[in-house]
């Protein structure tokens, strides 16, 4: 076991196919490691901001092994040492239980976690850093820190945090408020008597904890996935490892231990946030012409349109002609053309692909 004079660590997690953006993203080449908003790859931004506030011996990635050369693509001078392989893709829970088992051995149970996914768009980068650090000083209260997004609207595609706005910890100018309840992906009604509530964050999916905690509640909330983990540290790594991971029951950390654990605080987030979702983000993050159009191609015509979004990576050029809310994606993998709010159906057109 290592001991560093800073123990928090931060685990970025780029596992995901990015399925919701096909046809830009394959599972060769998913999202996180593609330039789908800004000028940057977004698992490159995603570390660049962590860097800001941390030392690169302290950030790990977890994901599949296939992915290191894009991984040091990204991040140039990247430490393979810092890459946790996963063997399979097993959804958030397996993933957190494999990355706790391999830091608690380095780091010792004390450390402290951020866990953070790869392809989420964060900007106000300085006050993510504060929000992080002070979660990090409050993580020696025994439990997990989540982050909630102030809803502005009843979106249906977040998960919803319901929390005590009339109780919480202060520390400097964060405020920790217990969480109540989580609730995943709520229908429209619901989501709208959630925001009238005023009592709801979304679930930004951004976690603070200690090593030893984490452990400590799998076992009082989740045996299942304690005895997992009890499996993975007594396996040591090679096959052994991989096949118990590969058996692990894939499930969210949300349905797996946030939804029934009790020892949950959430801190409001005060910088934006988008988890980049579907092509829809694409069209609500970047810049709009003076008719609502989102042009990411170096040919395109729009003419008597509005609210549309072209996003192309091939020299031919493209004309939209009296269409609106319409996102037209040309790839070198295929060619998509979708109602704006039609494009989270990607998965059914994959299936029949």
């Amino acid at each position: 076991m290592t001991h560093r004079e800073n123990r928090n660590l931060a685990l970025i997690m780029a596992g995901g196919q990015g399925t919701r953006f096909w046809p830009y993203s394959t599972a060769r080449k998913p999202k996180q490691f593609l330039q789908v908003v800004g000028t940057e790859r977004l698992i490159t931004q995603t570390y660049r901001r962590v860097e800001n506030f941390l030392p690169r011996e302290n950030i790990y990635i977890v994901a599949d092994s296939c992915y290191l050369d894009l991984i040091r693509e990204s991040i140039p001078g990247f430490d393979r040492d810092h890459l946790i392989a996963e063997p399979a893709p097993r959804n958030t829970a397996p993933c957190m239980i494999l990355a706790n088992v391999v830091l608690q051995e380095k780091w010792g149970e004390a450390a402290n976690l951020l866990v953070m996914p790869a392809d989420h768009y964060i900007t106000e980068e300085k006050i993510f850093a504060r929000q992080m650090s002070a979660a990090f000083r409050y993580a020696k209260h025994p439990g997990i820190i989540t982050f909630g997004i102030p809803p502005h609207c009843p979106h249906t595609g977040y998960g919803y945090i319901r929390f005590d706005p009339g109780v919480w910890d202060t520390l400097g100018e964060e405020d920790f408020y217990p969480v109540r309840e989580f609730t995943e992906k709520p229908e429209l009604n619901r989501a709208r008597k959630y925001i009238a509530d005023g009592g709801y964050l979304w679930n930004a999916g951004i976690f603070v904890y200690r090593l030893g905690i984490f452990h400590e509640m799998l076992s009082r909330y989740a045996p299942y996935y304690a005895e997992k983990y009890r499996e993975l540290e007594k396996a040591g790594g090679g096959d052994s490892l991989n096949g118990i991971y590969r058996g692990i029951k894939p499930q969210s950390i949300d349905y797996a231990l946030l939804e029934k654990a009790r020892e949950i605080r959430v801190c409001k987030a005060k910088y934006f946030w988008n988890d980049v979702g579907a092509w829809s983000s694409v069209y609500e993050l970047e810049k709009k012409d003076r008719r609502g159009n989102v042009n990411r191609g170096e040919k395109t015509v729009f003419l008597e349109t509005q609210n549309s979004l072209v996003f192309s990576t091939q020299d031919k050029p493209i004309a939209l002609i009296g269409l609106e809310n319409i996102a037209v994606i040309n790839t070198e993998n295929g060619i998509l053309v979708s109602d704006l709010g039609q494009v989270q159906k990607i998965r059914e057109v994959l299936k029949k692909i």
